[in-house]
C-alpha cells in the first residue's frame, strides 16, 4: 500500500501511550538512508521515545487517517527554539506530511515570541530542511556515534 497525497491529516499532540510507536518510527525513517546495523545500534537509544521527552518537548504527531506518518518534537528557551526530534514513516517521506509537521512547529514558535530556530540535522535531511528555509551554519557532534559531526541548520521566523 502506497501513501496517499490528499488523505485526511490531523497534526496532534503526541499521547502518553504512543512511546513505543513513536520509538519504532523514529527508528524505520533514520534506517530509511541506509545506515547498517550497527549504526542503527548505536542510535537506538538516542531515538527512543520516552515519557521523560513527551514531557519535557513540545511533541506532536501527524496522523494520516489512523496511521502515524511522523512526528515532532521542539524545545523553547531564550526567544528560540530547538528541532529535538522530526521524523516521517518511510512511505510518507514526500508526500508533503513532513512541510506540514514544521509549518505546525514554526507557526507555534513564532506565536511564543520565538525568531530563531535550530536543528541539528541528519546529513541526508538537509535538503529537506533547506526547503523549509533553513541554512547550515556550523556543525554539531552526534549525540550517538562519536567522532561524527552533524550539520547545525537555522532559519529566522
Amino acid at each position: 500500500m502506497t501513501a496517499r497525497k490528499h488523505q485526511p491529516l490531523l497534526i496532534r499532540p503526541v499521547l502518553p501511550d504512543e512511546c513505543e510507536v513513536l520509538s519504532e518510527l523514529a527508528q524505520a525513517s533514520k534506517a530509511h538512508w541506509g545506515y547498517d546495523e550497527e549504526f542503527m545500534k548505536n542510535c537506538r537509544e538516542e531515538l527512543r521515545v520516552t515519557p521523560e521527552k513527551i514531557a519535557r518537548f513540545r511533541m506532536r504527531v501527524a496522523q494520516a487517517g489512523r496511521e502515524i506518518a511522523g512526528f515532532s518534537a521542539a524545545s523553547y528557551h531564550d526567544g528560540a527554539a530547538d528541532v529535538e526530534e522530526f521524523f516521517v514513516a518511510p512511505r510518507y517521506i514526500g508526500t508533503g506530511i513532513g512541510h506540514r509537521l514544521m509549518q505546525d512547529m514554526l507557526d507555534h514558535a513564532r506565536r511564543h515570541g520565538v525568531h530563531h530556530v535550530r536543528v541539528e540535522a541528519d546529513p541526508n535531511a538537509t535538503g529537506f530542511y533547506e526547503s523549509e528555509g533553513f541554512n547550515i551554519c556550523g556543525e554539531a557532534p552526534s549525540g550517538s556515534i562519536p567522532g561524527r559531526k552533524l550539520p547545525l541548520m537555522e532559519r529566522k521566523i
